[in-house]
């Protein structure tokens, strides 16, 4: 299971895991409207982000070359137009994210900054253009807050934007939004030609962007007010959003929920919407070879031993650069499906998936996951050494990929 972590973004994330939105241009994803959550979805998630990040991963019609909608919202222990300050301010960014080399300011208006940035890892070094605009209510500020749009005039990484939404919740906290969708098809050779390779890229892209400019906004803004996190509780079996709250997003796309304590990752779940009976799901979440090989174009599964409900396998994915391999176990039974990394990368890793009927032809796979991205591979390494926030992105990116390609798999249909 855990060749979620793929082989084809190794080398794309070394491309594209910079934090920025890329270009406007006259037509593309710019011009699609970033919906964002509803006033109704916030008040729904508000309970488990007191708790951490919520991501929402939306849908989109690959058939018509659309990309996904990322969607991302945090609680911020920090009064509003303090997180605004910190927004409009490109040229700090570097001191709080470390996919940032550095951010030269061109030109300041009352209510526009353009701002040249570049990130440099180990070969690779990336650079652009940004325009950010900022739109302040009329009067005085009420509960719609402030609107932030991030475009790039010129860079590395294709074409895109960024709206982030900040919403005062008191005096001393606020709810930061952020929704982006980015085309890494429209971008420099190598980048393009690596999101060429395999539709996930993309997104797993644009997930890792949006994590890494969220966390770092939110994590610099409660350590400048002072905040300081409660006594670490026990870790809750399931999150506070429970299954029936979660079915109106996931009509949208997959749901990513995290618990945090400080800047420390504790665990993660998903919930995702499957269009086919609950038993041709599970059957698809408990063939360890035939998913395994499914998870992306290349990879290899091989049971290795099998006895009663328990199976062993060893998975690898063989590209230069960039493969992974280790050995899983997955314990099956009629409720849920339990895989432990026994060894190789993601050695101590855990993943539990559990499907639901929602009706004849309609499932709910509702999943859990605690790993680390550190005992990978070399590159995979570097990346998330370079920032903590990032690796948190790609944790959370790799469990939509290995959802959305156990829901490929259940309806007969390739990655």
């Amino acid at each position: 299971m855990s060749r979620i972590i793929l082989a084809a973004l190794g080398l794309s994330l070394a491309l594209c895991s910079h934090l920025h939105a890329q270009a406007p241009t006259s037509g593309g994803v710019r011009n699609e409207r970033l919906r964002g959550f509803a006033a109704d979805e916030i008040a729904r998630l508000e309970p488990q982000l007191e708790r951490g990040p919520v991501a929402l991963v939306e849908f989109a019609d690959s058939d018509q070359g659309k990309l996904p909608a990322i969607n991302l919202a945090l609680r911020v222990h920090a009064p509003a137009e303090a997180l605004l300050e910190l927004v409009k301010h490109p040229e700090s960014y570097p001191r709080f994210m470390r996919t940032l080399d550095s951010v030269t300011v061109v030109s300041r208006a009352h209510d526009a900054v353009v701002y040249d940035w570049s990130w440099q890892l180990s070969l690779f070094r990336l650079a652009g253009r940004n325009v950010m605009r900022v739109y302040a209510p009329p009067g005085p500020v009420t509960e719609r807050g402030y609107r932030i749009t991030i475009d790039n005039d010129a860079g590395d990484l294709g074409t895109g934007r960024f709206l982030l939404r900040i919403l005062p919740r008191g005096p001393n906290a606020s709810l930061l939004l952020l929704s982006t969708r980015v085309d890494l098809r429209d971008s420099n050779y190598l980048t393009r030609k690596v999101a060429q390779a395999a539709r996930s890229v993309n997104r797993t892209a644009n997930v890792a962007l949006a994590f890494t400019m969220g966390l770092g906004f939110q994590q610099r803004a409660e350590k400048v007010a002072g905040y300081r996190a409660e006594p670490e509780l026990p870790l809750p079996e399931a999150p506070l959003l429970d299954e029936r709250g979660a079915l109106p997003l996931v009509a949208r796309g997959d749901l990513v929920l995290m618990d945090f304590h400080g800047p420390e990752l504790r665990q993660m779940w998903i919930y995702g919407f499957v269009p086919q009976p609950e038993a041709v799901v599970r059957h698809a979440l408990q063939d360890a070879e035939g998913f395994g090989s499914a998870v992306i174009p290349g990879s290899k599964a091989t049971v290795v031993e099998q006895t009663g409900t328990t199976v062993v396998f060893d998975w690898n994915i063989a590209l230069p650069l960039v493969g992974l391999g280790g050995r899983m176990r997955m314990e099956r039974n009629a409720l849920e499906t339990l895989v432990t990394a026994t060894g190789g990368a993601l050695e101590g890793g855990r993943w539990r998936f559990r499907s639901t009927p929602l009706g004849r032809k309609a499932t709910l796979i509702s999943g859990w996951a605690k790993f680390d991205l550190h005992n990978t591979n070399f590159l995979l390494e570097q990346l998330v050494a370079a920032d903590t926030h990032l690796a948190q992105g790609l944790t959370a990116a790799s469990e939509v990929m290995l959802l959305r390609a156990l829901r490929s798999r259940a309806r007969g249909e390739k990655l």
